[in-house]
């Protein structure tokens, strides 16, 4: 095997969603260091792997995978939602109908175990024929986590690096806590760090949630923190307005979901102040059921939006919202970008066990709350008392991506990740 050969798995690079966003940032970073190969469906945008100086190996989706898979893709740059090659037609119909509806609930270990066997098939090919010394297994989606044990045994020189940005035993989401999730999550996920010589987590509260689930079958020199890194975009927001005059314009970007992240409590709090008074932008992929009231002026609901134009809000923005899960052993990398933006932010929790509150305690500049619309609505007022204009200093070069792929780069580059969690 080639030691500089680094070979990636993300089905979906070109998703905008937390992980692959994050391995677009570190590839364009270590193509100085390493040859890279990106695994990954052809969604129509994958010349950005070419762009950031890697070789692409594209996979065709299936019927199945343009039914199933298709529906729900959202791409990170302009091409129509959804719109994968070979996916218009009759299916659409279907596909329209798939979208709305939360279908992991009826696979184990989600969707993608439709495309499972290309997948696999195709790693196999191409480890044959580039020979690389290490494979990076982005478990978004988790049925990548299958391909750990049979690469293993069929390449065993190959040093397999799994990195996840949740857990799939004791994930928070919905599905997770259904029948055969709660029977199967942890065996499957077990089989998976057996056959893995690094687990990548990005915070110490997952990584002691893995040590504690898996004592025994992974040991803490295995299991690595690389924290979810922040965009540069983010890290460059001037100073805001030196002024408080009406409206406080407040902006909250993310989805939303059933009792985990359900944003009813701050739309009662917005309406708690008059018209003109305050002005709440959302944007994402927002489920109507979760859309603020459209008639109602002291709400704006933009979509889902690039990057670039996520930026351009923060920078208009008097304050940014943070509505933490109910539950979980996450930090959403939301946190981590809101945190670098210079602005007041607002942090809505219901857990003060949670690791993203020992995250923001005590930060420059955050003013924490309860979620229920008395405290939040208390919240909004206090943040309106606070001098405008000012510069908020929170450590968060320390979360660049610049410095997150050089530490990441030197555990690639370790000798002794190899072959040690047989």
């Amino acid at each position: 095997m080639k030691p500089k050969n680094l070979l990636i798995i993300s089905p979906l690079i070109s998703l905008n969603a937390p992980q692959p966003a994050r391995f677009r940032e570190l590839i364009s970073r270590w193509t100085p260091h390493f040859d890279i190969t990106v695994l990954s469906f052809n969604t129509g945008r994958e010349d950005i792997i070419s762009h950031m100086g890697a070789t692409p190996a594209l996979m065709e989706f299936s019927a199945a995978g343009r039914l199933f898979i298709g529906s729900r893709l959202k791409s990170s740059g302009t091409r129509k939602q959804g719109a994968i090659p070979g996916s218009a037609g009759h299916w659409s119909g279907l596909r329209g109908l798939l979208k709305k509806i939360h279908i992991n609930m009826f696979f184990f270990p989600d969707i993608f175990i439709v495309e499972y066997l290309k997948i696999k098939r195709n790693l196999f090919e191409l480890v044959g024929k580039i020979q690389p010394g290490t494979v990076i297994i982005s478990t978004a989606p988790f049925t990548l986590m299958l391909l750990a044990g049979p690469l293993k045994r069929r390449f065993p020189e190959i040093r397999v690096v799994v990195d996840t940005g949740d857990p799939f035993h004791g994930d928070s989401s919905s599905y997770s806590r259904r029948l055969l999730h709660r029977l199967f999550a942890g065996k499957l996920e077990r089989k998976c760090l057996k056959a893995t010589d690094l687990l990548v987590v990005p915070t110490e509260r997952l990584k002691r949630h893995y040590l504690n689930f898996y004592e025994g079958i992974i040991t803490e020199e295995k299991v690595k923190v690389i924290e979810i890194g922040i965009s540069e975009i983010f890290n460059h927001i001037p100073n805001g307005r030196t002024d408080r005059n009406p409206p406080l314009r407040m902006v909250n970007a993310g989805r939303f979901y059933k009792s985990l992240r359900d944003p009813s409590e701050l739309y009662r709090a917005v309406c708690q102040f008059t018209v003109g008074e305050v002005i709440l932008k959302v944007f994402g992929n927002i489920q109507d059921k979760y859309k603020p009231p459209v008639s109602d002026p002291r709400f704006f609901c933009g979509g889902a939006i690039s990057s670039g134009q996520l930026a351009h809000e923060y920078e208009q923005s008097d304050l940014v919202i943070f509505l933490d899960n109910a539950r979980g052993v996450q930090v959403p990398g939301k946190l981590y970008e809101l945190l670098a933006v210079n602005r007041p932010v607002l942090y809505i929790y219901r857990d003060s066990e949670a690791p993203s509150y020992d995250l923001v305690k005590g930060q420059d500049g955050v003013v924490m709350v309860q979620n229920n619309h008395r405290d939040i609505a208390a919240g909004i007022t206090q943040i309106m008392k606070m001098k405008p204009g000012l510069k908020y200093s929170r450590g968060s070069d320390m979360y660049s991506y610049d410095s997150l792929a050089d530490r990441y780069r030197a555990l690639l580059e370790d000798p002794d990740v190899h072959n040690s969690m047989a």
